[in-house]
């Protein structure tokens, strides 16, 4: 299959190494407003500087999310397949309008975090414990690097702050482990009087199956990222080396090395037609956000997924 990716930043070069990896998976273009940056990008994985619409079969979009939609919506109607990076786009409304331009089996949402070995050994570790009682995750980002990107902060081109931008991380895992959705949402943020953006959360997923999930949001230059399920037969901890079952180790992985790896099993599952993030999965996490900025304008009252911005 020929891979083209539109956008040269970091993640894209994430992309870039892993389809270097996949049996199967050629990049053949790098699509990006910089030509420098798409030049350098291309040239280290044998790939030419094009329009990735006309020349690939999977497009991916690693674009800031303001473009998402736009480009979704060109590359959908001339017949690619599409993986567009989380968040799948800043609105419910932008989701709805790509699920509704796409064909089955066309349209995917880089939720590639389900795709970490620790994660998929703690999904089958689960199986063994019973009903889950409690779902905790705190997680951090950075927002003092160097290294962000402009668009980073900006709630025109980023659609929100923390929450947007790995809330939807920690959103999808908890309803990929615990096989339910949320069915109300009620949080706060926190935005420091320079930024447009909150740098920091904490939300309470109420889901479905009757579950509650607390996920923690915080801008801090220590990295961390913990999640705890407590189950009728145990309590299983998933960190960045991998998952412990009651504080046994029961799986172990290079946590550094996982990051590349989760990117290639997306695209494996892709090419071999298994489960991956879909459209809806994808909505699912927005609407999520969108409900969390509605409850914490509202001092933290619950509210339903999916209602208006």
């Amino acid at each position: 299959m020929r891979l083209g990716i539109v956008g040269a930043g970091e993640v894209a070069w994430r992309h870039a190494a892993a389809a270097a990896e996949t049996e199967g998976l050629e990049l053949v273009v790098v699509e990006d407003r910089d030509p420098q940056r798409a030049e350098r990008l291309a040239q280290q994985y044998g790939a030419r500087v094009g329009r990735a619409v006309e020349e690939a079969d999977l497009v991916v979009l690693a674009v800031p999310h303001a473009y998402h939609l736009e480009l979704a919506l060109e590359a959908l109607a001339a017949g690619r397949k599409v993986l567009v990076e989380k968040p799948m786009g800043r609105t419910v409304e932008e989701c709805d309008r790509m699920i509704a331009a796409a064909k089955p089996g066309q349209l995917y949402v880089g939720q590639q975090g389900r795709f970490f070995g620790q994660v998929m050994a703690a999904r089958d570790e689960l199986a063994k414990l019973g009903a889950p009682l409690l779902y905790l995750e705190r997680r951090s980002t950075d927002y003092q690097s160097p290294g962000r990107p402009a668009w980073f902060i900006s709630r025109a081109l980023a659609g929100g702050g923390i929450a947007m931008l790995v809330g939807v991380h920690s959103i999808d895992r908890a309803c990929w482990l615990l096989g339910t959705r949320p069915r109300l949402v009620a949080g706060g943020i926190a935005t420091p009087r320079d930024r447009e953006i909150e740098t920091s959360a904490a939300v309470t997923l109420h889901m479905e199956s009757g579950v509650q999930a607390h996920l923690t949001l915080v801008d801090s230059k220590e990295f961390f990222h913990e999640t705890t399920v407590v189950c009728q037969g145990g309590t299983l901890t998933i960190d960045s080396s991998g998952v412990s079952v009651d504080g046994r180790r029961t799986h172990a992985v290079d946590g550094d090395r996982e990051y590349t790896l989760s990117f290639r099993r997306q695209y494996e599952a892709i090419l071999n037609g298994e489960p991956v993030a879909t459209a809806e999965e994808g909505r699912t996490a927005v609407a999520t956000v969108q409900a969390l900025y509605r409850s914490a304008r509202d001092h933290g009252r619950p509210t339903q997924p999916g209602g208006p911005t």
